[in-house]
């Protein structure tokens, strides 16, 4: 029994010696927004290869070297990732209801610049519904076409 009690100690010491620690922000899932300059030379390449026809980009820089970068293209808003030698690892389409007005996009960075959309709405009322996260709070705000925040919601 002993030996049993022993043995579970160990693993559980074990555990807790192996724990990855985070530095804590006060938004966990928070975005690196850079400039396109700043994005490495084949990434750019890569990226203005598949998605030539990409209008109103956004870059981001992931803590692991990689880049991801929204973009509108064929009236919807997509996001690309890729590695760091320009390597696409994914593609998404994270608006299928039309490409997110440049206003809209710009108002939400400058209230929330720290943030990242996985999905944009667009209602019946013309509307647009940024979802986003904030740690495992959900948020969604809602903006008209000119920018202006209409209702802020989040758990």
């Amino acid at each position: 029994m002993k030996t049993k009690i022993l043995f579970i100690v160990a693993v559980m010491l074990a555990f807790v010696s192996c724990k990855k620690d985070v530095n804590s922000t006060d938004n966990p899932g928070s975005v690196n927004i850079i400039p396109a300059s700043a994005v490495p030379s084949a990434v750019i390449a890569a990226f203005s290869s598949s998605f030539s026809g990409a209008t109103e980009t956004e870059w981001h820089q992931g803590s692991d070297d990689s880049y991801t970068c929204q973009f509108n293209m064929d009236d919807k808003r997509h996001e690309a990732r890729f590695e760091d030698n320009g390597h696409q690892s994914s593609h998404s389409v994270i608006c299928l209801d039309g490409a997110v007005p440049n206003g809209v996009l710009n108002a939400f960075r400058s209230v929330y610049p720290n943030d990242n959309v996985y999905e944009w709405k667009l209602t019946n009322e013309n509307t647009w519904k940024a979802h986003f996260m904030r740690g495992s709070v959900k948020w969604e705000v809602t903006f008209n076409n000119s920018g202006s925040i209409l209702e802020t919601e989040h758990d």
